[in-house]
């Protein structure tokens, strides 16, 4: 979040009327620990995938249409230099 997003959820908070429960639990929110890492391995990713693929996912077709999402950006420059002066 940016420094405006991050002043306004503040502004935002502090104009709600809280009971001292609601606060501590807030408070337990913002700052509990990060839950255990969510990176997935690759075959949890891919059947994630083939799952909201539906029909496709038992087809030759599916498989591609993976292949294809993994490696879209694999072409692609992580950081594009923009002229701001054009």
């Amino acid at each position: 979040m940016t420094t405006f997003a991050l002043n306004n959820l503040w502004n935002y908070l502090q104009g709600l009327s809280l009971s001292q429960s609601d606060r501590e639990w807030l408070a337990k929110k913002l700052i509990m620990p990060k839950e255990s890492s969510t990176e997935l391995t690759a075959e949890e990713r891919k059947a994630r995938f083939l799952r909201l693929a539906g029909s496709w996912a038992d087809t030759e077709e599916g498989e591609e249409y993976y292949q294809m999402m993994k490696h879209r950006n694999d072409d692609r420059p992580a950081n594009r230099v923009t002229n701001l002066d054009d």
